[in-house]
C-alpha cells in the first residue's frame, strides 16, 4: 500500500509548504496559498513553485507523460497561473518512468510545494530486515543512493532491533553518517527519531527520504519522501487504507487482490500462472533466459481453488499484450488430476482464445494428462519445464511475427 506525500508529512516536523491538488484550479489556489507565506529560506525574496505528479513510482523527474511527451513528472513554475496550466497537462495523464514500464501510471493529483534552494542533499531510508528480524537504516551524505551504491564509502548501514529501538549510541552513529557539522545534531536527532516512529506506527515496510535538504540558511527539511505500508496491516491502518488511490493500480492487480492472488504486470507477451512465489520467479527467469518476455508475475498459491484459478485465467485472457499462456503447476498438496479438472472448469467458464502450454509435475501426472486430452481444449501438456518454456516462447514468437506481417493464423483447434 503506497501513500501520498501529504499523508506522510503529518508525522514529521518537516516545514516545507506542500499542498496536494486534484484539479488544475486547486493547483493554482495552492500556489496562491503558498505565495502568502514567508519564504522558508532566509534571503530569498521571490517564490517559485515545484509541481510533482503523484504516482506510486519513482523516477518522475526523468519520466514523461504519454499524452505530453515533452513534460516530465517534476517541474518548476514561477506563478500560480503557470501552476494551473502545468497541472492541467499532468492531472488525468499517464506518466511513464523507469519504474512503471511502458504502461505508465495514471496521475490523479499533483503536489504543489515551494521551490527550495539547497546547499546539500542527504539520503535516508528505513526498511525491514527479515533475515535478521529487525530494521535497517541507510544513510548517505550525497542525497541519492542506488542498489550499486549501497556498499560505497559514503553509504552507512545501521541495524536496529525492535526491542532496543534507536538508543543514544545508535542515534549518534546515525547522525555521524551524514557528515554534517555538530550544530545540526539536534535537528538530525529530531528528524531521525520522528521518521523512525512514523515507520513503526504506520506498519511500514519501507520509508525513504530523498532528499533531506540543507537550506542555505542552515535548516534541514524533508523535501521528498515515500512510504510503503504492509498490506496485511490494512485492518489496523484504516485511515491510511481509506486514502489509498486504487487508480494507481492496474485493473488486473485489483482483481488479483480481491481473489488473494499475487500479481504484478510486466511489459512482455508471455503470460504465466504458477503455484508458489519461488516457482513463479523461476518461471519468469527461465522465460527471459531463453529469449522470451514475461508479461506478469502471477502466483495463485499452493492451495488455490477453482475460483482463484478462474480469476487468474481471466486476468491473462483479458491482457491484450499476452500472446501465449504458460501454466506451470507443481502438484504438492493437491494432485495433478485434481488441478487439471480445476483448470478445465476455469477454461470452460473463461473461454480463453490464446494458446496455452501446461506444465504439470507431481502425483497423478498421467491421469491429468489424459483428462486434458479428453476435454477437447487444444492445450500443449508436458512434464518437462524446459520443453514447456520453449514451446510457449515459440508460440508467442509465431503469433507476434504473424501479427506484424498482418497474417491471420489460429493456433487453436
Amino acid at each position: 500500500m503506497n501513500i501520498k506525500q501529504k499523508s506522510f508529512q503529518k508525522n514529521t516536523n518537516s516545514r516545507q509548504f506542500i499542498i496536494v491538488a486534484f484539479t488544475p484550479e486547486q493547483a493554482k489556489l495552492a500556489a496562491l496559498e503558498i505565495q502568502k507565506l514567508k519564504p522558508q529560506t532566509t534571503g530569498i525574496s521571490f517564490r517559485d513553485f515545484q509541481i510533482k505528479a503523484q504516482i506510486h513510482a519513482g523516477g518522475r523527474d526523468k519520466g514523461f507523460f504519454k499524452e505530453h511527451p515533452q513534460q516530465s513528472g517534476v517541474q518548476v513554475v514561477f506563478s500560480p497561473e503557470e501552476a494551473e496550466e502545468l497541472a492541467s497537462k499532468m492531472i488525468g495523464s499517464t506518466l511513464i518512468t523507469s519504474q512503471t514500464g511502458f504502461r505508465g501510471r495514471y496521475t490523479s493529483a499533483v503536489l504543489v510545494s515551494e521551490r527550495l534552494f539547497l546547499r546539500k542533499e542527504l539520503f535516508m531510508s528505513i526498511s525491514l530486515n527479515a533475515e535478521k528480524g529487525g530494521i535497517n537504516i541507510i544513510c548517505n551524505d550525497k542525497g541519492f543512493i542506488s542498489t550499486d551504491e549501497r556498499q560505497n564509502k559514503t553509504t552507512k548501514q545501521h541495524f536496529v532491533t525492535l526491542q532496543d529501538g534507536i538508543n543514544k549510541e545508535k542515534m549518534q552513529q546515525i547522525i555521524e553518517s551524514f557528515n554534517l557539522d555538530k550544530t545540526y545534531n539536534e535537528q538530525l536527532k529530531n528528524i531521525v527519531g520522528q521518521l523512525f516512529q512514523c515507520f513503526l506506527q504506520n506498519d511500514a515496510t519501507y520509508l525513504e527520504v530523498k532528499p533531506l535538504g540543507l537550506t542555505i540558511d542552515g535548516q534541514l527539511i524533508i523535501c521528498d519522501q515515500k512510504i510503503q505500508i504492509d498490506d496485511n496491516s490494512a485492518f489496523r491502518q484504516i485511515e491510511l487504507a481509506s486514502i489509498e488511490d486504487i487508480r494507481q493500480k492496474d485493473e488486473k492487480e485489483i482483481i488479483a487482490q480481491k481473489n488473494f492472488l499475487n500479481y504484478i504486470a510486466l511489459d512482455g507477451n508471455i503470460g504465466s500462472m504458477v503455484n508458489g512465489a519461488g516457482l513463479a520467479m523461476t518461471t519468469m527467469d527461465l522465460i527471459a533466459q531463453r529469449n522470451g518476455s514475461p508479461a506478469n508475475f502471477l502466483d495463485c498459491g499452493g492451495t488455490a481453488d477453482s475460483q482463484q484459478i478462474i480469476a487468474a485465467l481471466k486476468i491473462l485472457a483479458n491482457d491484450k499484450n499476452i500472446e501465449s499462456i504458460f501454466i506451470n503447476i507443481h502438484a504438492g498438496i493437491t494432485s495433478c488430476d485434481i488441478i487439471a479438472m480445476a483448470i478445465i472448469k476455469a477454461l470452460s467458464e473463461v473461454g480463453i482464445k490464446k494458446p496455452i502450454v501446461l506444465r504439470l509435475k507431481g502425483k497423478n501426472f498421467e491421469q491429468a494428462k489424459q483428462i486434458i486430452y479428453d476435454c477437447g481444449f487444444n492445450i500443449l501438456v508436458t512434464e518437462d519445464l524446459i520443453e514447456a518454456t520453449d514451446k510457449v516462447i515459440k508460440t508467442a514468437q509465431i503469433l507476434r511475427m504473424a501479427r506484424e506481417a498482418k497474417i491471420n493464423i489460429n493456433l487453436l483447434s
